[in-house]
C-alpha cells in the first residue's frame, strides 16, 4: 500500500511539475491530450518511468520529458568505521578500538587500539594523561593519509574544542554517564581525517548504542535495514517500549524534546535570544619600576647596561664619611617588589668598605668580610685596623629571597678604625616585556538570565557545547592560553574566554487565531469566478481572478448503432442458443467520422440499425443490464 501511496504522490507531482515548467499556455484539450500521451501504457515502460528512478538507477521523468533526481528507497551503506571504548575508575578512557572496513563490503579489514589512557576528547583529536589527573598530558591527532587512521603526537594547542573527561574535572563517573556522546566525537573525529582523502568516508549516517559508535559512508550498495531491526526487537519484546519511550522523553536530541518545548505545546509564544559573555585583557608596557621600586633609607635603584637590568644601591657612596675607632656603624635600604613572577635573577655584584663589613636582606647574611662569621653587632676582640679599603666582587645569588611580592630590606653593617666607609651594589634581571593591565567581563547574558521567562537552550563555551536543547551535556572546556592583546604576545591562562549562549523567552501573549479566521471566513463567502475580497491590516481588498478562457465542448458525440452475427456461440443449460432463436445477434456502437461527423464506419458483415444521431439508449441499456443479470444465473458462455 505504501509503494502504490508513493507512485501516486509521484504521478501527481509529475502531470503538476508538466503544467508549471511548461512554455506556453495551452488549452484543458490539449494538456488532457499530451498528458494522457504520456503515461506508460504497459509494465515495461512503467518500470522505466518510474521503478528504476525510485530505486536510484535513472532520473525520474514528467510526462513532458522534465527529469529530475529522486529516491524513494533508502541507498545501502555499509558501516565503514566502528568505535569501541570502556572507562576505568579514574574517569579516562582505559580501552579504545576502532574497526575499520575500507572497502565497504561488510566486513573488518582493520582492528587498531590506542594504547595509552585517554584524559580529553578534541574535535580533531584526543589528550592523554596520568590517569585521574591533568599533569604530563600530550595531544594526539588524527591523520588519514594514505588510507591509514592513526594518532599522531602534537602539541595539545594544535588541537580544538577540547574537554576534559576523567575525575581532575569533576567526578570520575561521568564519562560512563556521556560515553555514548564520546565514542560519537571520537569517531566523527577520526572519519573527519579519513574523509580529507577519501569522499567515501563522508559520514552519511552514524549510529551508537552505549560504548559503541558506527559511521556509515557514502558508497552506496543496496539498501539496508535503517531502523528495521530496532522495530522487529520491539515487536518480540515489547516491554521494551516504555523504557525506550523514557528514553527517548531524556535525550536532548530527540524528538520529543523538540516538541515538548515548541510553541505550540507550550500555549504561548517564544523568543530566541542570543548573548554573549567575554573575557577582555588590555596589555601595558612594563617599566623597570613597575616591577622593583624604591621605597626608602640609604641608596637607591637604577637601570643598567642591559635589556631588564635594575642596579640597587645599598648605602651611602662614598670615601671615608665615618670616623672612629672600633665603632660599628648601620645603614639601611628598602625596595618594594611589586611583581616578583618577572624577576629572572638576582645578585649581589659588588662592594666596597673600611675595615669590616657585612651584607644582609631580611635579616638573611649575603656577605660578610675579612670575617665570614661577624653578626654586625659585636667586636668580641677581634682585630679592627686593617690599614686597607677593601673591593671586592661577591657574586652572591640571592633571586629566592626577594621573589615575593612586597618589600624588602637590606642592611650595610662596618666597623670602621679611624676613617672609613660602606657600600654596595646589586644587580637584579627583569623580565620587561608587556603584560596584563587590565581584565574584565563583558556580559550581555545577564539581564536575561535574571529574566524568570527565558531559559537557557545552548551554551557553548570555547567551542564545546556545554547545554543542548535545554539540557547539561556534561562536558567541560579545558583551561586555556591566549595572548593577552593583539599588540603583546605574551599570553595568560584561564579557564574560558568566551561563553555563547542561546535563551527562549516566552511572551504574555498567547495564540489568537480568531483574525485568521474572521480573514478566512470574508474571503470564503466573498469568492467567485472573477475574484474574491481580503481584509488586510483592516482594509478590505478587492482581488481579481482572471481564469483561462475554456474551449466549448459539444455535448454530445456523433455515433451510429450497428449489428453482425456472432462468431460465438452462446450456450445455456438447455444448450446452444440458435437452437432457440435461429440467429444470434450483437449490437455495436460506432463513432461517427467525417468532418460533420455523419459517417458510420461500419465494417463487412454488419448492418446499420440506427444512423449518426446524437444518441441517446439509456433506456435500452437499462433493460439490458437487468436482462443480463436475470439471464446470469442460468447463462453459460463458451468460447
Amino acid at each position: 500500500m505504501l509503494a502504490n501511496s508513493k507512485i501516486i504522490v509521484i504521478f501527481i507531482v509529475g502531470i503538476f511539475s508538466w503544467l508549471i515548467h511548461a512554455d506556453n499556455p495551452i488549452t484543458t484539450k490539449e494538456f488532457a491530450k499530451n498528458t494522457i500521451e504520456g503515461l506508460p501504457v504497459d509494465s515495461q515502460s512503467f518500470s522505466k518511468a518510474y521503478m528504476s528512478p525510485m530505486i536510484g538507477e535513472k532520473q525520474l521523468s514528467t510526462p513532458s520529458g522534465t527529469k529530475f533526481d529522486v529516491s524513494l528507497s533508502c541507498p545501502t551503506s555499509n558501516a565503514f568505521l566502528e568505535v569501541m571504548a570502556q572507562t576505568s575508575s579514574t574517569g579516562d578512557i582505559s580501552f579504545l578500538q576502532f574497526s575499520r572496513d575500507k572497502d565497504v563490503d561488510g566486513v573488518i579489514d582493520s582492528v587498531k587500539r590506542f594504547p595509552k589512557m585517554v584524559s580529553g576528547v578534541c574535535t580533531t583529536g584526543l589528550i592523554s594523561c596520568t590517569p585521574g589527573t591533568w599533569s604530563d598530558c600530550v595531544g594526539y591527532k588524527w591523520n588519514g593519509k594514505d588510507d591509514n587512521l592513526s594518532l599522531i603526537e602534537t602539541g595539545i594547542g594544535n588541537l580544538g574544542g577540547c574537554y576534559c573527561i576523567n575525575q581532575s574535572c569533576g567526578d570520575s563517573s561521568r564519562s560512563q554517564r556521556i560515553i555514548s556522546s564520546i565514542v560519537t566525537d571520537l569517531g566523527t573525529a577520526a572519519a573527519s581525517a579519513l574523509a580529507n582523502n577519501n569522499p567515501q568516508y563522508s559520514i552519511s549516517g552514524a549510529q551508537t548504542t552505549g560504548s559503541i559508535a558506527k559511521f556509515y559512508g557514502q558508497k552506496l550498495v543496496g539498501c539496508g535495514e535503517g531502523s528495521a531491526t530496532t522495530m522487529a526487537s520491539y515487536y518480540q519484546n515489547p516491554q521494551n517500549i516504555e523504557s525506550a519511550a523514557n528514553s527517548y522523553k531524556t535525550d536532548a536530541n530527540g524528538i520529543y524534546q523538540l516538541i515538548a518545548n515548541s510553541d505550540i505545546a507550550k500555549n504561548s509564544l517564544t523568543t530566541r535570544q542570543f548573548c554573549t559573555i567575554n573575557r577582555n585583557t588590555s596589555d601595558r608596557a612594563m617599566r623597570l619600576s613597575d616591577i622593583v621600586s624604591y621605597s626608602g633609607g640609604d641608596g637607591g635603584v637604577h637601570s643598567c647596561a642591559g635589556d631588564g637590568c635594575l642596579e640597587l644601591t645599598l648605602g651611602r657612596i662614598g670615601n671615608d664619611y665615618w670616623s672612629g675607632y672600633c665603632d660599628i656603624r648601620h645603614q639601611k635600604v628598602s625596595f618594594y617588589v611589586n611583581m616578583p613572577e618577572r624577576i629572572k635573577r638576582a645578585t649581589l655584584v659588588s662592594a666596597k668598605w673600611d675595615d669590616w663589613i657585612r651584607v644582609s636582606v631580611n635579616n638573611q647574611k649575603l656577605y660578610a668580610y675579612p670575617y665570614p662569621d661577624w653578626d654586625g653587632q659585636t667586636i668580641d676582640g677581634k682585630r679592627c685596623e686593617w690599614s686597607t679599603s677593601w673591593s671586592a666582587r661577591p657574586n652572591v645569588n640571592f633571586t629566592d629571597l626577594i621573589k615575593q611580592k612586597g618589600r624588602i630590606d637590606f642592611k650595610i653593617d662596618v666597623q670602621i678604625a679611624g676613617s672609613g666607609e660602606g657600600y654596595a651594589y646589586a644587580q637584579v634581571l627583569v623580565d620587561e616585556s608587556c603584560g596584563l593591565d587590565q581584565e574584565w567581563i563583558a556580559n550581555s547574558c545577564e539581564v536575561i538570565d535574571e529574566d524568570k521567562n527565558c531559559k537557557l537552550k545552548n551554551e557553548t563555551i570555547d567551542g564545546v557545547q556545554t547545554y543542548k536543547d535545554y539540557h547539561p551535556t556534561g562536558k567541560t572546556p579545558i583551561a586555556s592560553e591566549r595572548s593577552i592583546s593583539n599588540s603583546c604576545d605574551a599570553k595568560i591562562k584561564r579557564n574560558w574566554w568566551k561563553v555563547e549562549r542561546e535563551y527562549e523567552c516566552i511572551t504574555n501573549s498567547e495564540f489568537d487565531f480568531s483574525k485568521g479566521i474572521a480573514r478566512n471566513a470574508i474571503v470564503q463567502t466573498s469568492a467567485k469566478k472573477d475574484g474574491f475580497n481580503d481584509v488586510i491590516n483592516g482594509v478590505t481588498k478587492v482581488n481579481e481572478l482572471i481564469l483561462p478562457d475554456i474551449e466549448t465542448q459539444s455535448n454530445c458525440t456523433n455515433a451510429c448503432k450497428v449489428k453482425r452475427k456472432k462468431d460465438k456461440v452462446s450456450v445455456s443449460a438447455q444448450g446452444p442458443v440458435t437452437n432457440r432463436i435461429n440467429e444470434d445477434w450483437e449490437i455495436l456502437y460506432r463513432k461517427c467520422t467525417g468532418e460533420n461527423q455523419n459517417i458510420c464506419p461500419n465494417e463487412a458483415g454488419e448492418q446499420v440499425t440506427t444512423s449518426c444521431s446524437c444518441l441517446n439508449e439509456f433506456d435500452t441499456a437499462s433493460t439490458m443490464m437487468q436482462s443480463l443479470r436475470q439471464a446470469a444465473q442460468e447463462l453459460i458462455c463458451s468460447k
